[in-house]
């Protein structure tokens, strides 16, 4: 029988001091909105594909996304269901490090996932001015280029302030909106799979979907690869807000598999047949190919598509590293202010604004291209920590109920986990030196900084105090069967009379006699 997480009012007992739990608020995200989420969290688009076209060519391409849909995107997804409801709060990942290996872990989980992501969003106001200039043909002046990409991040970072529904229901509609002409020029081609010619009198080549292409770049292919199908666990920073997280979260990961894998293979598909030169697809090449057998109209459909997509990854990126502040500020990780929500919407506000204020000053710097490299290397080193934290839970809290299971334990687990493990080595080992190099330094900082809030928790712990109407996650110390049982202020102790987190002395019985 499944373990029952021991409740910090004392209402409930029975666990190890895995989980506490207080009454929580309203969950409202439903599970259209969280495959919206999803969606973007993962993909936002067929855009930006065209690379393993062009490096692998379009055979190695299809194989290259079946392949790793099976092996490395559903382990990702199905981690996320098992752990989204074992964890049903807001901060996700964060909290499964945590779980597992403690404060450190976790904050470091936070640390390498929100400087990816920082980078990540930073792009896509600039993006977005791309896709508009594109899309109308037109050289903005410079003041026109500011305008255009401070007004973009004010209508993004408005959505979000209005609430984590509105981001849901925004990034559903965006990503229907999105899909659609992508879907329609699949249909129109596929008439053409078997003729030669589409209904609309574009040529189709089939045979161009099975070309190969010479000296590939197995190393950029399978980078862009990992990049297109990873980041299944973003979702989870948000599961806080998801009604029924244990009927919600698997099937809506399962839906957003499917469609993920079709938003790549159907569009490239598509593409490919109506132009098999390889070597000319760079990011925009689908834009050119439907403008020369479409015309302006479909040229023009697909750039406020790309629009569109850039709004919906840059909307998903706040939500990202919004949200993970605001749960680690729930938690307690982080000062209860990142907690702080706006009383109309629920929005964490705080969070959103010092996840936008390094955003706007990377977009002002603009200078943060050298580092885009070293992305993937900060995200699979926060997906190894997650892996790891996923096995360890499951030697460790056997027991501890959880509603979604991956179907294998073990020795199997380990083996289901080791393609992903090995396809993030493979990565790491394509990797320039000086990548790994600014990998290593942002590792470090990540330690002091992580170092530097827990000497500040010790000192001054009314900051960290957390929300108490959500569920707290608690690092379970295998040690802790030698312990002293809790003391009457419910705070537990080890033999030599210290708190056994924060190695700070306690008042006990002893203590106190030698004090008098």
């Amino acid at each position: 029988m499944a373990e029952t997480p021991l409740m910090r009012d004392g209402s409930e007992e029975g666990g190890r001091g895995v989980k506490t739990k207080a009454a929580h608020r309203v969950r409202t995200l439903g599970k259209l909105s969280l495959i919206g989420i999803m969606y973007f969290s993962v993909a936002g688009g067929p855009e930006g594909t065209e690379t393993l076209v062009k490096t692998g060519g379009p055979l190695a391409t299809f194989i290259g996304i079946i392949v790793l849909g099976v092996v490395f995107a559903v382990p990702l997804a199905l981690m996320t269901a098992e752990l989204s409801t074992m964890y049903p709060e807001n901060g996700g990942f964060v909290l499964w490090a945590k779980a597992a290996f403690g404060d450190t872990a976790g904050g470091m989980a936070g640390w390498l996932q929100f400087c990816c992501s920082a980078v990540d969003t930073a792009l896509y106001p600039g993006l977005f001015l791309t896709y508009v200039s594109q899309t109308m043909h037109a050289d903005f002046a410079e003041e026109i280029k500011w305008a255009i990409k401070g007004g973009f991040i004010v209508m993004i970072t408005v959505l979000n302030l209005a609430g984590i529904d509105s981001v849901g229901h925004g990034s559903s509609a965006m990503m229907f909106f999105l899909l659609a002409p992508f879907g329609v020029i699949a249909l129109i081609c596929a008439t053409g799979a078997f003729t030669g010619t589409t209904v609309t009198g574009w040529p189709f080549e089939t045979a161009n979907l099975a070309e190969s292409i010479p000296n590939p770049d197995w190393g950029q292919f399978v980078l862009v690869l990992i990049w297109n199908m990873g980041m299944w666990e973003t979702a989870s920073v948000c599961s806080g807000e998801v009604d029924d997280v244990s009927v919600q979260f698997p099937p809506a990961l399962a839906i957003t598999v499917v469609l993920v894998v079709l938003n790549y293979i159907l569009p490239i598909a598509s593409f490919v047949g109506l132009n098999g030169d390889a070597s000319k697809y760079d990011n925009g090449f689908y834009i050119t190919i439907i403008d020369t057998v479409g015309g302006p109209f479909w040229s023009t459909w697909l750039g406020v598509s790309q629009c569109v997509s850039a709004s919906g990854l840059f909307t998903n990126g706040i939500v990202k590293n919004a949200w993970m502040l605001c749960g680690m500020g729930e938690q307690g990780m982080l000062p209860t202010v990142f907690a702080s929500r706006l009383k109309w919407t629920g929005a964490p506000g705080v969070a959103i604004a010092i996840t936008q204020l390094v955003t706007v000053g990377m977009v002002l710097y603009g200078d943060f291209e050298a580092v885009l490299a070293v992305d993937m290397l900060l995200y699979t080193a926060s997906l190894l920590l997650e892996i790891a934290s996923t096995i360890y839970l499951r030697h460790t809290e056997p027991d501890l109920e959880r509603p979604y299971r991956i179907p294998c334990d073990g020795a199997l687990l380990c083996l289901f986990f080791m393609p992903s493990v090995a396809i993030v080595f493979f990565g790491y080992a394509m990797a320039e030196f000086h990548d790994l190099l600014v990998t290593a330094i942002f590792i470090i900082l990540g330690l002091i900084l992580v170092e530097m809030l827990r000497r500040c928790k010790q000192h001054r712990p009314a900051w960290f105090a957390g929300d108490e109407t959500v569920e707290h996650v608690e690092h379970h110390d295998p040690f802790a069967h030698q312990r002293k049982p809790e003391d009457e202020d419910g705070m537990y102790q080890s033999e030599d009379g210290f708190d056994r987190d924060t190695r700070m002395l306690l008042p006990n019985e002893s203590t106190i006699r030698g004090i008098a």
